[in-house]
């Protein structure tokens, strides 16, 4: 008796073009706001969108996280298409394909919710995308690639996930030390940097910011330690310690904005700047 013969279902190939084709628009838009530092639609500036977006999470090897995602579901749109590959050859770099992508979604998703605190709704979109098509593989391989055993499946999904993992987090490792500075401020501040900082303080400068904005957190940064004698409000309803209604009430709508002598300057400044403006001649 003749074994019984495995095919693919007919939503297989047409599921996988329109998830992939999905995946690539949605990756040259990203990749377009990287570039153009635009904002995303229906993400406010100071949002969780742009946190994410201007992390220095938001690149690999200097390339944009949202260019690697275009190439990715480029190739899987172009393998899905191949008709001169065999089905176990045609599952098997999908398969190996779509793995990586899945466990890098899922490493940048652990980074978006435990590093950068802050959840990109563009970025979950992608890797539920990525899954979807992963899932989809997975479950046609008896189909697909019947002789490959679950035992040499396991093996070669556990070895994917450790490269994936480990040379991820391996690149980036500097930028999980950086993260801590941001999110600590634990770097330890020189005399002009508390000199300012005492300065701004004492002539009542305020700024404000949103603790989910990176260009709050640089600005932050800047004065290191020092930066618990500057007057911080936080204009995020969910931050720490914080007063949306006095933001809203002075009109704070970019973040960080300064007031500094009863006048308001928008923008992150260098410390010289802050020098300038507010008049001080580092005697303080």
């Amino acid at each position: 008796m003749s074994a019984k013969k495995h095919n693919a279902p007919k939503y297989f190939k047409p599921a996988l073009l329109v998830l992939s084709a999905i995946g690539i628009l949605l990756s040259l838009y990203l990749t377009y706001l990287h570039f153009t530092e635009t904002e995303a639609a229906f993400c406010a500036a100071g949002s969780d969108c742009e946190a994410v977006r201007q992390s220095g999470f938001s690149t690999f090897l200097g390339i944009p996280v949202a260019a690697l995602g275009v190439l990715g579901y480029l190739v899987i749109f172009i393998l899905t298409l191949l008709t001169t590959l065999t089905k176990r050859a045609r599952w098997t770099a999908l398969y190996i394909l779509s793995l990586s992508g899945f466990i890098f979604s899922a490493y940048l998703t652990y980074l978006e919710f435990f590093v950068i605190k802050a959840i990109c709704t563009y970025c979950v979109v992608s890797a539920v995308l990525m899954t979807i098509i992963f899932i989809i593989l997975l479950r046609e391989k008896p189909a697909l690639y019947p002789k490959l055993s679950a035992f040499k499946t396991l093996i070669l999904s556990v070895f994917i996930a450790l490269v994936v993992i480990f040379s991820s987090a391996a690149v980036q490792y500097g930028k999980f030390d950086e993260a801590r500075d941001l999110a600590g401020l634990n770097s330890t501040a020189d005399a002009f940097q508390t000199g300012l900082a005492k300065y701004l303080g004492g002539k009542g400068a305020v700024m404000y910011g949103s603790y989910k904005c990176p260009h709050c957190n640089e600005q932050k940064k800047l004065f290191g330690g020092a930066f618990r004698y500057i007057k911080y409000v936080e204009c995020h309803p969910r931050g720490e310690n914080a007063n949306p209604s006095l933001c809203f009430a002075n009109g704070i709508t970019n973040y960080p904005t300064w007031e500094i002598g009863g006048r308001f300057y928008q923008g992150a400044m260098s410390l010289e700047e802050l020098s300038e403006v507010s008049g001080y001649d580092g005697s303080f």
